[in-house]
This record gives C-alpha cells, sequence and structure tokens, in this order.
C-alpha cells in the first residue's frame, strides 16, 4: 500500500504536464509516456521485486489506479460518470503485464515494465479520444509509444536494481 500510495502521489504532484508542454510534447498522456516509467513501472515493479509474491505487481497497480482516483478524475474527466474505471483498466494491464514478465530473467521483467507502460498509455489515449475527442497527433504517436517503452523499461530497471535491499 506504501508504494501504491508512493506512486500516486508521484503522479498526482510531480509537475509532469508542465514538463511536457514546456519542451513541446503533445499530449494527451504525454506525461504517461514520457515518466510512467518513473510515476508507475516503478513502483509496481519495486512492490513485486520486494514481495516476491504473486499477483502483488497487480494489486498494487490496481492500489495505485483507486489512490489516483481519491484524488482526482483520471485525466479530469468527469463525464461519462464512468470514465475512471479506463484508470483501473489501464493500470491492471500495466500490472499484469510486469507480473508476468517478473522474474523470468533480467530482459524480459525489464522489457515487462516497458510494455505494461505502453499498454497503459494506449488505453488511456484511446479513453481520452474516444469520450474527449482529443487524440494524440498523428505524427506524435510513434515518438510517444517509443518513450513509453523506454520509460517503463528505465522503471523496472531500477525496481530490479533494488533486489540487494530485498528482504528475499
Amino acid at each position: 500500500m506504501a508504494l501504491a500510495a508512493a506512486s500516486a502521489l508521484a503522479n498526482t504532484y510531480l509537475p509532469v504536464k508542465a514538463i511536457t508542454e514546456k519542451i513541446g510534447v503533445p499530449g494527451p498522456a504525454a506525461g504517461m509516456a514520457l515518466f510512467g516509467g518513473l510515476t508507475f513501472v516503478f513502483w509496481v515493479a519495486l512492490a513485486h521485486q520486494l514481495t516476491g509474491k504473486r499477483y502483488s505487481a497487480i494489486a498494487t497497480a490496481v492500489l495505485v489506479a483507486s489512490f489516483c482516483l481519491l484524488i482526482r478524475p483520471w485525466y479530469g474527466v468527469l463525464e461519462p460518470a464512468w470514465f475512471s474505471l479506463y484508470a483501473i483498466a489501464a493500470l491492471f494491464a500495466s500490472g499484469a503485464i510486469v507480473e508476468l514478465a517478473a522474474f523470468r530473467s533480467s530482459v524480459t521483467t525489464v522489457l515487462g515494465g516497458g510494455l505494461g507502460n505502453l499498454a497503459c498509455l494506449l488505453i488511456t489515449c484511446l479513453a481520452i479520444g474516444l469520450h474527449t475527442g482529443s487524440w494524440v497527433p498523428a505524427a506524435a504517436a510513434p515518438l510517444l509509444a517509443v518513450a513509453a517503452l523506454l520509460s517503463g523499461v528505465v522503471g523496472a530497471w531500477l525496481a530490479r536494481r533494488a533486489k540487494p535491499f530485498s528482504a528475499g
């Protein structure tokens, strides 16, 4: 729970949107693409790394979404009222991919973080596009996809580096 709370607070209070706007990265969800590895994947992968328990990445990811939603609606979208369920779906998908890839090897663990962040980004961007009409510009989509993959890889790699500090 503590790691999920840290993730939600990082997601809420780091000036991610201001940074992406300042450097000219178009959204929606540009912050997730660039920083999702640190705000989401790292904490989810670290929870799994530290506990070594099945489903810990999934449980942590769902808790992250829940804590984020206690703070504010997912991307500020209020209509439809159930839009925030996409946050749970996106982070569940990310946690499930991290979970499936974890502990197989260093490469699959790190790649799982990248794919997890990419899945989270895709679900979120599709949800925002379908319900608000705000789509990622076609020219920026490949850049955001690569950024999401790399960001997730970095987050999972950092969590993997925590192994010497884990109890297991």
